[in-house]
């Protein structure tokens, strides 16, 4: 029969699960999980650093006591600090006592925490990424117990994971908007390129949401039975002139011939990967490669690349699966509107011709054929085409009757 202390443990990680799973705002969540680190080890401060990528640094996010000048203004480099190498190093820090006194503190003048004793430091991680860290100060000397380690680390792994969701949702709602501006865009554009301004957009929003160095959309070419770069957002040029890859025999291609989702963790170790080299120069790691699937029909790829081996979350896939989605729409729109434009023209061609044939046959009497090959034989003379003749025969006309009215 378990012991109340074990059942207060299992009640603590449902608790703190449940904050973790709930649809509170990451604000929120990091409080209610800072409060709940504080009440479980008496603790008088918590602080919550997240990694900012963009600076290499990590940054002061939340904290139990006042800070509010602090957060977002304190500031370290991976290695700098306490703090720093435990997120540099991705390991947990226990002090007891004299925390200032470890050779790799740093003192802040503003953060009252940095004159306490006891300091313990545990790594926020999702998915083995860096998310952050979460330090826990004691006023008074302190020892560790193995329990209350665990629980924080319990509390930093719910954290981390909270916080790499909260800003994929953030990114989604982001890509989000600017997927309606796409949409938008594709309905009042009528240009016959508009499909490559919004694959090209596509591919680099996508990358920017899930920081991948590329991410291309490729489309299938149904008589050579190949997979074409339509565009590509890359770090590589390299990558960009990619000869096309066969579908029959092809690592990407096998997404088209399955019509599923393609999760490779390391591209180097994929024998079917066609471009092993080109992957070894540019850094290249795990792969997610998605269909584009239209009326039941898979007419490209989404393939995105990151720089470090990577487990994709659901998340991460859900959102590129949904994106794909949007993407085949597009591309089902750009052939139906090119579609809709050639009979547009070809219906204006006609009408201009036959307008053209009749001012040939009244003013030459011709017959209805004779005024058919007489531009057909200057076209292929003057290396014109047919529209621009059936053009100039009916401005002349229209010219002549507009002089012949001033007279």
């Amino acid at each position: 029969m378990a012991s109340s202390e074990s059942r207060s443990q299992v009640e603590l990680l449902h608790q703190i699960s449940n904050i973790v799973s709930s649809n509170l705002g990451l604000e929120r969540i990091l409080q209610e999980l800072i409060g709940m680190a504080v009440n479980v080890t008496g603790c008088d401060a918590c602080l919550v650093y997240l990694v900012d990528h963009a600076s290499h640094e990590i940054v002061l996010r939340a904290s139990q006591l006042p800070h509010t000048r602090e957060i977002g203004n304190i500031r370290m480099k991976m290695g700098e600090g306490i703090t720093g190498w435990v997120a540099q190093h991705k390991s947990v820090v226990a002090l007891p006592a004299n925390a200032a006194a470890d050779a790799r503190f740093k003192t802040f003048q503003a953060l009252p925490e940095d004159t306490y004793q006891a300091f313990l430091s545990v790594p926020l991680i999702s998915n083995g990424e860096l998310i952050g860290v979460i330090n826990v100060h004691h006023k008074a000397e302190h020892a560790h117990t193995p329990e209350e380690t665990a629980l924080i680390g319990f509390i930093g792994e719910q954290l981390g994971g909270a916080i790499a969701k909260s800003k994929l949702e953030e990114r989604t709602e982001s890509a989000a908007r600017r997927m309606e501006a796409l949409a938008g865009l594709a309905r009042t554009i009528s240009e016959e390129n508009y499909l490559d301004r919004i694959l090209q957009a596509i591919s680099e929003m996508v990358a920017e949401t899930l920081d991948s160095p590329v991410c291309s959309i490729m489309l299938v070419d149904e008589d050579r039975r190949e997979l074409v770069i339509s565009a590509a957002r890359c770090s590589s040029p390299e990558y960009l002139h990619k000869m096309p890859l066969k579908i029959e025999d092809s690592l990407i291609g096998r997404v088209v011939r399955e019509g599923r989702v393609i999760v490779v963790s390391d591209v180097l170790e994929e024998k079917q990967y066609r471009y092993p080299e080109l992957a070894r120069r540019t850094g290249l790691a795990s792969l997610l490669s998605v269909p584009l699937i239209t009326r039941e029909r898979v007419i490209g790829t989404i393939n995105l690349y990151t720089r470090e081996v990577r487990q994709f979350t659901e998340d991460e896939i859900g959102f590129v699966k949904v994106v794909a989605g949007q993407a085949a729409i597009a591309i089902e729109n750009a052939r139906l509107m090119s579609e809709a434009l050639e009979m547009k023209r070809t219906l204006e061609e006609r009408k201009l011709m036959e307008r053209a044939k009749g001012i040939l046959q009244h003013k030459h009497n011709l017959t209805e054929e004779e005024a058919y090959l007489r531009p057909r034989n200057e076209s292929r003379r003057l290396r014109r085409s047919m529209r621009d003749l059936a053009e100039a025969v009916i401005l002349a006309d229209d010219l002549e009757r507009k002089n012949s009215h001033k007279a």
